[in-house]
């Protein structure tokens, strides 16, 4: 009996076509100048297979695909394709960012405590630990962000307050929009994208 392929190594694999394709254009036509970009985001989605495959992550097909689009969204339409370039795609990156994050966050939460059904936990939990981790993970983000800026003299927050805090607030309302969907989730709604994580944990 024939074994179909997975979706998630079907993405991982168009992904890899895309790059490579990318690739000989770019040697070709634009003079080898992303190369080593193209390179990093092999690099990438090897370590996130790695993750995904090695860890207790390791069960959520969805969650890999996540980080699959924000990894295209961040270092393949941003850097190769050169998206910083347009007005507020930074900002867009960050909104894209928090709404993965919150999933993520939601992945993490199953696997910690469960889903709804735990009556150990009160459901709004399940919606208010994605969100935490989102906001979190979007003021870790800055941190990083400011280290490396005062360290090697990069100019990633354009030694701005006022960048920094609409980074954060990005992150924030991508990961409130998410969590509205996870509230909808265990108030009885048919979430699909929801009910494809915890099933994917479950199983």
């Amino acid at each position: 009996m024939k074994k179909h392929m997975k979706y998630d190594t079907i993405i991982t694999y168009i992904f890899y076509i895309l790059l490579a394709t990318t690739l000989v254009w770019d040697i070709f036509a634009r003079g080898s100048g992303k190369v080593f970009r193209i390179g990093l985001i092999y690099i990438t989605i090897f370590i996130a297979r790695l993750l995904f495959n090695k860890t207790f992550l390791k069960k959520s097909k969805a969650g890999y695909v996540l980080a699959l689009i924000f990894i295209f969204f961040s270092m393949y339409l941003a850097n190769v394709m050169d998206f910083y370039s347009i007005p507020n795609y930074d900002k867009l990156l960050h909104l894209v960012s928090g709404v993965l994050l919150a999933f993520l966050g939601l992945i993490i939460y199953i696997f910690l405590c469960g889903n709804k059904e735990n009556l150990t936990m009160r459901p709004i939990a399940m919606v208010v630990f994605p969100l935490l981790f989102a906001i979190a993970c979007a003021g870790a983000w800055e941190i990083w962000e400011f280290t490396t800026d005062q360290i090697f003299g990069f100019t990633a927050q354009n030694n701005s307050l006022h960048d920094t805090m609409w980074d954060i607030i990005c992150g924030t309302v991508g990961g409130s929009f998410s969590c509205f969907f996870m509230y909808l989730y265990i108030k009885g709604k048919n979430i699909r994208i929801v009910k494809m994580i915890i099933k994917d944990m479950e199983d």
